[in-house]
């Protein structure tokens, strides 16, 4: 999976844009993160819940720094892309599920509809099913659930915190996590440990594109959302100007919110050219109106 670095840069951008903190974080750690995403080809745009970008306490180093963290829909698709199809789901008291995690491993799981916010969770399960080959077939119990949630440094935060729709997310994410120990080495295993060592062992990590995982706290409170290029060793970070276009592209208001964030003497230096950007601006809102009428 290639990403256009336009494309990946835009979404870096964005992320920024809505979650402030990450520009107050080690610069290094935020290029490390995103280039981790460029590594997996996910992206990190806060809208398919692919991939984020988190503020995280290094209190080790005494700094802030950006940790890459996949949903559980990031792992959905690197298992696509590896041939196999990913599915998992939280078991309640009340559903029937059986199962067998031996040579034949299954998983029957029949939901019992309704009523689900009163009944407690006793499992989450995660299977790897390949044409291929047998599926591979994981299944965590509450215990160990709340084990991996005790060890999370987001344990006492969203999305743990949220026993509505959070946990179960987070449950069901962590079969998925935890199969990779049992499939094909391939793409889904690096992005499991990096995850593993975050979310289990409260280590900073990232995933390298020639030297694989490198593992490194308290979690810096960040918007919880319910809702690549190739990989280089260093992707440098856009111009001022850059910036400015990327935004202008997207119409007066992204302009705006970008010079927002400019100190008094960038926005001098940057005025000259800011004019330049107004036909750009003027196109952009002129084709969301366009669109917005279209619909």
């Amino acid at each position: 999976m290639v990403m256009p670095v336009e494309r990946f840069t835009r979404t870096l951008i964005v992320s920024c844009e809505r979650e402030p903190k990450l520009l107050a974080a080690d610069r290094q750690s935020l290029f490390n993160a995103a280039m981790t995403g460029a590594v997996l080809g996910l992206e990190a745009d806060g809208a398919t819940g692919q991939f984020f970008l988190l503020p995280f306490n290094d209190r080790k180093n005494n700094r802030t720094v950006v940790q890459p963290v996949i949903g559980y829909k990031g792992y959905n698709t690197l298992g696509a892309r590896s041939g196999l199809t990913i599915s998992g789901g939280v078991v309640r008291e009340g559903d029937y599920f059986d199962h067998d995690e031996g040579s034949e491993s299954f998983v029957h799981h029949k939901r019992k509809l309704g009523d689900e916010h009163n009944r407690k969770i006793v499992a989450a399960w995660a299977v790897a099913v390949s044409t291929h080959r047998p599926a591979t077939v994981k299944i965590l119990s509450i215990t160990e659930i709340l084990a991996i949630k005790a060890k999370s440094t987001r344990g006492n935060q969203a999305p743990w915190a949220d026993d509505a729709i959070g946990f179960p997310a987070m449950a069901e994410k962590s079969a998925k996590r935890r199969l990779a120990r049992d499939m094909p080495l391939n793409v889904f295993q690096s992005a499991a440990r990096m995850e593993e060592a975050f979310e289990e062992q409260g280590e900073p990590a990232y995933i390298h594109p020639d030297k694989g995982v490198i593992v490194g706290g308290e979690v810096i409170a960040t918007n919880y959302n319910d809702v690549t290029p190739a990989a280089q060793d260093l992707i440098s970070p856009p111009t001022l100007e850059e910036e400015a276009k990327m935004a202008a592209e997207r119409g007066r208001e992204a302009l705006a919110a970008f010079c927002r964030r400019l100190t008094k003497k960038q926005y001098a230096q940057m005025r000259a050219y800011l004019e330049t950007l107004k036909p750009i601006v003027e196109s952009a809102d002129a084709n969301t109106g366009w669109e917005s009428r279209a619909k």
